[in-house]
């Protein structure tokens, strides 16, 4: 539950940055998408290092959460911003 809710907080926020850089400019849409993927491996690191401090949580559980929420939301996201 944890991941998944991670990997939509991230992809929400990419999702925004894109959806804003867009309309500005093709630079600012591809420096919105680096740092949406930047984001997301900081997110997932984060998440790792949770998992290790806290014995209670389980780690492939939490990381294989993320892992595919991540791929769902990129998937929705593709959908609603395409270049054109």
């Amino acid at each position: 539950m944890i991941g998944a809710a991670a990997a939509w907080a991230a992809s929400s926020a990419s999702t925004a940055t894109l959806i804003w850089a867009k309309s500005r400019s093709a630079k600012a849409f591809w420096w919105a998408f680096g740092g949406g993927m930047g984001a997301r491996l900081v997110l997932l690191g984060a998440l790792a290092v949770v998992s290790v401090k806290s014995p209670d949580l389980s780690q492939p559980g939490l990381l294989l959460s993320y892992a595919l929420g991540v791929l769902a939301f990129l998937l929705l996201e593709y959908r609603h911003i395409e270049l054109k």
